[in-house]
């Protein structure tokens, strides 16, 4: 046995010497081979990087930023059970009370990061000759801040936490929206009149400033977006309740664990048994429909370049095929069998194949950094009036993939040289000019 398996490995060691050396014989074929490897695996990989920022940066904007104008999700949101099936009847009816010490308690899991609450209400803001209908969020700036400030690492350019520093000091003022603004005539400084429904059913005013005027980064959230600190919030609407709390663990590993590691301990407190965890990805409908066209897209395109990859090389290895007939016959006539001809023949492509994945991948590390320090501007995705910097990242868990594919597909194409050489017998293959 053991003589057998050293007799098979000498055989096949001579086989890959013989397809190493037969690379060299015609360099203009062998060039042209590894250059269509080389370009099919730079072009997958480079489109693969792009396409692991953008959906990275989709995830990042929906946890951080948000697109319904909510702020970002966090990883997971805290809500009172009764908020998911039901609808209220009166404002903050479904609201978490007790925030502090439920805050007190979440943080004790070592996972997380750190909480933010958050509270929802609506009503108009006037300046006096003309009143609007306004989707407030009442904050804690610091938090908010902290949150959006992540987003830097998609893009160092997106400061997006600096349009929060005037709610930091606590003043009781607003932020507005860039369109909810306009339509106001409204400039920074301007007092301005709050009117909100309470937790009672009456109706509550303040006075606030305008301490800032922000864009969302979507459209249609300008029409209506306001953000004013927490407390100014509750003592509007004559409330210590706040809609929900967001949450953000130190990172993602192990995501689904930490998750129901946090729901169990909840459930073990009386007090915080009747909360709902959701994930962000369960609040991502805007995402997930990005996410869907985007992998639906990169499919596609994907399975063109293997295919052309596969097509170009399969007929380089027939062409050359029909050129060796005469070599063929010799190594028959010496005793070579079909089977070792066979896998001479697709010992060379697949050797073909790791030299252009080893140069494509080469190109792809350099044309991702050509890229990243192009800091190219690219269109708002659809919904969003913000412009984002193209980056693409020069290492996913895809691209062994690509390699492993892009290897296949061109050993795959020597398989025609299997018919080649069955067909021809020896003495045709020696006569063949």
């Amino acid at each position: 046995m053991q003589n057998n398996n050293a007799h098979q490995w000498r055989n096949f060691s001579k086989l890959l010497k013989l397809a190493y050396r037969n690379l060299f014989r015609n360099k203009r074929r062998s060039f042209f081979a590894i250059l269509i490897a080389a370009s099919g695996c730079a072009a997958l990989s480079v489109a693969i990087g792009y396409y692991s920022f953008s959906i990275y940066s989709l995830q990042e904007l929906t946890i951080r930023n948000g697109f319904g104008g909510s702020s970002g999700s966090g990883h997971v949101q805290v809500f009172d059970n009764r908020m998911i099936e039901q609808s209220e009847q009166r404002t903050m009816e479904f609201g978490i009370s007790n925030v502090n010490a439920l805050m007190n308690e979440i943080k004790k899991d070592d996972d997380v990061d750190y909480v933010l609450p958050r509270i929802e209400f609506g009503g108009l803001i006037s300046n006096g000759e003309r009143s609007v209908p306004f989707k407030g969020f009442g904050i804690d700036a610091e938090k908010e801040m902290k949150l959006w400030s992540g987003l830097s690492a998609i893009n160092p350019k997106l400061k997006l936490d600096q349009q929060l520093l005037p709610l930091q000091n606590g003043k009781p003022g607003i932020i507005l929206g860039k369109t909810l603004a306009n339509s106001l005539h409204a400039k920074v400084g301007d007092m301005m009149m709050m009117y909100s429904t309470t937790v009672d059913g009456a109706i509550n005013a303040t006075d606030v400033e305008l301490l800032g005027i922000m864009s969302t980064g979507v459209s249609e959230t300008d029409k209506y977006y306001l953000l004013t600190n927490i407390t100014i919030a509750q003592k509007l609407i004559n409330t210590d309740k706040i809609s929900l709390l967001s949450i953000m663990f130190k990172n993602r590993k192990q995501f689904d664990n930490k998750i129901k590691t946090l729901q169990l301990n909840l459930a073990k407190n009386n007090a915080t048994k009747n909360l709902k965890l959701i994930p962000w990805s369960e609040q991502a409908a805007f995402y997930i429909s990005i996410r869907d066209i985007f992998n639906i897209i990169f499919i596609f395109m994907g399975t063109i370049i293997l295919v052309i990859v596969l097509l170009s090389c399969w007929n380089i290895m027939n062409m050359t095929t029909m050129e060796r007939i005469r070599e063929i016959g010799t190594l028959k006539a010496i005793g070579l069998s079909t089977k070792n001809i066979t896998s001479m023949f697709m010992l060379e492509a697949f050797l073909i194949g790791v030299i252009g994945v080893f140069i494509g991948m080469v190109a792809q590390l350099i044309i991702s950094q050509i890229i990243n320090a192009l800091h190219i501007i690219m269109p708002p995705v659809p919904g969003m009036s913000r412009p984002y910097t193209l980056q693409v990242y020069a290492a996913t868990w895809f691209h062994p993939l690509i390699a492993v594919g892009i290897i296949a597909a061109i050993t795959v194409s020597s398989f025609s040289s299997l018919i080649i050489i069955k067909r021809f017998s020896i003495v045709e293959s020696l006569d063949h000019s």
